[in-house]
């Protein structure tokens, strides 16, 4: 069985959330992303405006695109 993982990122400004995400894709595979998402939330408040910037990852385990290879062999044969 292959189990899906998720990754989720919450920064305050966009830029740095692009060098977080940037940073955690350097260490999977892309073949291991089945689905990615971003949202930007904007909240007025009296004084200031909060803006807040998140992303989430879905993704596989290399253990589990290495045993889905395999299992896709012995399927062939």
């Amino acid at each position: 069985m292959i189990n899906a993982k998720v990754k989720i990122f919450y920064e305050d400004y966009a830029h740095t959330l692009e060098n977080v995400v940037n940073e955690f894709l350097k260490t999977i595979d892309v073949r291991q992303i089945i689905k990615t998402e971003y949202s930007t939330c904007v909240a007025a408040g009296q004084y200031n405006t909060i803006r807040s910037h998140s992303a989430i990852i879905y993704y596989v385990e290399y253990e589990d695109i290495r045993d889905a290879k395999i299992d896709n062999v012995l399927e062939i044969k």
